[in-house]
């Protein structure tokens, strides 16, 4: 049986990596921060690349520590938390992707 922390554990670790996050730098934008874009006034390549980096990202975090059997509930929880890391770091999803209505 798996250790599962409590509820504040959870949302103090859910901030630390969306802090890490925002703070990454980007090369194709001349290093500036990932947080410091704005994805909804950016061109579509530029938003699409930042989906992509958030995505691998996230998704690299959720295998690492959670782990699981790469069934539909994991995809599902992985969306999940890309989506809860986009309303984190820019304040929404933007619509061209959306995951949760």
């Amino acid at each position: 049986m798996r250790y599962e922390k409590p509820y504040h554990s959870e949302k103090k670790y859910i901030k630390n990596i969306s802090e890490s996050l925002s703070g990454e730098r980007l090369g194709f934008m001349d290093g500036r921060r990932l947080g410091d874009i704005d994805i909804f006034i950016e061109d579509n390549a530029t938003v699409r690349k930042v989906r992509r980096i958030l995505e691998k990202r996230v998704c690299q975090e959720y295998w690492r520590t959670r782990g699981g059997n790469g069934g539909n509930g994991d995809r599902q929880r992985m969306r999940q938390h890309v989506s809860n890391q986009f309303r984190n770091i820019y304040g929404g999803v933007p619509s061209g992707f959306r995951y949760c209505a």
